[in-house]
C-alpha cells in the first residue's frame, strides 16, 4: 500500500512538473489536491502504524490500514473538505513538488514507474510542435529577412549622369564631396521613411533647405522612392 502511494505520488508531481503552461488551473488544483490527500495517508500510516511490528500478519497490518485509510478519506479528519491552506494547494511551486520527488526513497520499483511514466512524452512533444516553430522554419524565417534586408541595402540609387551633374550643381553648392557623402549615406538606410527623414533633417538645412530647388529635390526624392519600389 505505501509504495502504491508512493507511486501514484510521483506520477502526479511528474504530471505538475511536465504540464503546459496554459494548463487549466482546475486541472492542477485536482492533482495538488490528490497529492495532499496521498501525503496525509503516508503520514497517517507513519504515525498509527508506526508501533506495529514488522513480523505481524498481513491481516491485521491492512485492517488497521484500512481503518486509518477511511478516517483520512472519508472522515475529514486530515484531510478537510475546506483547506487552510487551499491558496498553496491551487498554485504549488514547482521547486517544492521537485523537492517532494527528490526527498522520496529511490526504490527500484518506484524508479521503473517514473520511466515509463517520463518516457511516453507524445502529448508534450506534439503541444511543443504546435506552439513552437520548429528549428527549420526559424532557420527559414530568419534567412529570409536577412536577405530581404541585404537586398534593400545592395540596392543602391541608381543616378544618371545628367541628374548627378544637377545635383551637384544645384543641391550641393557644386561639391561632389559632398554629394558622394550623401548618396552613400542614402544607401546605407534601409527604408524610404528614414531616407527622407535623413534628407529633411540632416541635409537640406545645410544647404538652405533647398529653397527654390524645389524641381531637383523632387527628382532626388523619386529617386530614393524608387529605390524601395
Amino acid at each position: 500500500m505505501i509504495r502504491k502511494l508512493r507511486e501514484e505520488l510521483i506520477k502526479l508531481s511528474t504530471e505538475i512538473i511536465t504540464t503546459r503552461e496554459d494548463q487549466d488551473l482546475v486541472v492542477l488544483y485536482e492533482k495538488a489536491r490528490s497529492i495532499y490527500e496521498r501525503l496525509a495517508v503516508l503520514k497517517f500510516i507513519d504515525e498509527k502504524l508506526s508501533d506495529v511490528e514488522v513480523d505481524v500478519s498481513k491481516n491485521v497490518v491492512a485492517s488497521r490500514f484500512e481503518k486509518v485509510a477511511n478516517a483520512v478519506l472519508s472522515g475529514n479528519i486530515a484531510v478537510p473538505e475546506s483547506n487552510p491552506h487551499e491558496e498553496d494547494i491551487m498554485t504549488p511551486g514547482m521547486e517544492t513538488i521537485k523537492d517532494m520527488v527528490s526527498e522520496m526513497p529511490t526504490e527500484t520499483a518506484l524508479e521503473q514507474v517514473f520511466a515509463e511514466f517520463v518516457a511516453t512524452p507524445e502529448f508534450i512533444k506534439n503541444d511543443q510542435e504546435n506552439v513552437t516553430p520548429t528549428d527549420k522554419k526559424i532557420k527559414a524565417d530568419q534567412e529570409t529577412k536577412s536577405k530581404s534586408l541585404n537586398d534593400t541595402l545592395g540596392k543602391d540609387m541608381q543616378v544618371g549622369l545628367n541628374d548627378r551633374l544637377a545635383f551637384v550643381k544645384h543641391l550641393f553648392n557644386n561639391s561632389m564631396e559632398d554629394y558622394t557623402r550623401v548618396l552613400s549615406q542614402l544607401n546605407t538606410i534601409d527604408s524610404e521613411e528614414r531616407s527622407i527623414a535623413f534628407i529633411n533633417n540632416m541635409v537640406k538645412p545645410e544647404y538652405n533647405n533647398w529653397q527654390g530647388k524645389e524641381e531637383y529635390e523632387t527628382r532626388l526624392m523619386a529617386l530614393i522612392e524608387r529605390r524601395f519600389a
